[in-house]
């Protein structure tokens, strides 16, 4: 008989895709969900604190390299199109990343995950490399053995997170950052996004690439892995049912406050099809792990590039989640699409 399974800590952050595992609209026997920061998460898991967590992907994969006791499960909670979160005043007048070449850049910390998919653009749309920027960070790496190739400049200034203390005082010229800063109202003329139209670019880079870019991963202790066979299946179908959860809802677009909400959704599946969310190693997210992989190597992360397979657990690396966004609203419960009742795990994801 299987070990019967102790109480186990879970820390993820609470997006609409994770949402039902917060509330336990979707539930985990003896599994507690706890809401936690990333690199909140990635500490915790490191000092056994806690069992699984999502973490930055980028420092996961830097861990995997140096061969720490973890694993991981092929679920993506966190995606972004970093095109969005460039910013800089109007008198620097740069319009595009080919304006960053020999400019003071900042950037919450140099090996941020989403600071890997910054550089890569910087290189491929603008031939910038790393080394032709100077660099200015909030805070140091997350971890002491991390740090940038010797010929990258790197300047710690202590700063809130975001940066934008950095751009507002000129200690910078533009901010690479991976949310939207809180603008005080009477600087709001004094920040501008280098993309004018960030939307109709990022569009366009998933048309050419395919590339939604990961930022994190559900990342396991390999002996809590060991200890429990099928914790890592169980993992999968939970992620999965609470990402369908969060698909049924978005799709009764009233249940928002955004107006215009049928139409993005619209789009959004025109666009990404049905299933804008994908997990698992099927269809494009295995060539764009092995792009990030790349991207690593490159800019000093790892020592070698790592492959795609090295990430995650053997026993989930072919995993089937099936979680699609189907048009229109349910107004019955998340079971009556598969016939099942609510709170169980669909026979389709198990």
């Amino acid at each position: 008989m299987p070990p019967t399974r102790r109480l186990l800590t879970m820390a993820i952050q609470r997006f609409s895709r994770t949402n039902a595992l917060h509330t336990r609209k979707v539930s985990l026997d003896n599994v507690l969900v706890l809401h936690a920061p990333p690199l909140t998460c990635a500490a915790g898991i490191l000092n056994r604190v806690f069992d699984v967590v999502e973490m930055p992907l980028g420092y996961y994969v830097y861990l995997r390299s140096v061969d720490a006791p973890l694993t991981a499960i092929p679920v993506f909670p966190d995606r972004i199109f970093v095109q969005q979160y460039a910013y800089t005043r109007p008198d620097t007048g740069i319009d595009s990343f080919a304006g960053l070449l020999g400019r003071r850049v900042a950037i919450p910390k140099y090996f941020l995950t989403a600071g890997l998919w910054f550089r890569a653009l910087l290189r491929e749309e603008a031939g910038i490399m790393p080394a032709d920027v100077h660099w200015f960070t909030t805070g140091p790496e997350i971890d002491a053995r991390v740090h940038p190739p010797a010929d990258v400049r790197v300047t710690v200034k202590p700063r809130p997170y975001l940066g934008l203390d950095l751009l507002l005082d000129g200690t910078v010229d533009c901010l690479l950052t991976e949310a939207t800063p809180v603008v005080p109202e009477d600087k709001r003329d004094s920040v501008v996004r280098v993309h004018s139209d960030p939307h109709t670019l990022q569009k366009a880079y998933f048309e050419r690439t395919g590339f939604h870019p990961i930022v994190h991963v559900v990342a396991v202790r390999r002996e809590v892995a060991a200890e429990y066979p099928g914790l890592l299946q169980e993992l999968c179908a939970a992620f999965d049912q609470a990402k369908l959860s969060s698909y049924r809802q978005l799709q009764n677009e009233r249940v928002t406050d955004l107006p215009l909400m049928r139409s993005y959704l619209d789009e959004t599946t025109r666009l990404f099809g049905p299933d804008p969310w994908p997990y698992g190693l099927q269809g494009r997210n295995r060539p764009e792990l092995q792009a990030l992989l790349s991207h690593a190597h490159e800019q000093g992360l790892t020592e070698r590039t790592l492959d795609a397979d090295e990430l995650f657990a053997p026993e989930v690396r072919d995993y089937r989640f099936e979680a699609v966004m189907v048009s229109g609203a349910d107004l019955g419960n998340l079971g009556s699409l598969l016939g099942e009742p609510e709170g169980t795990i669909p026979s389709a994801v198990r």
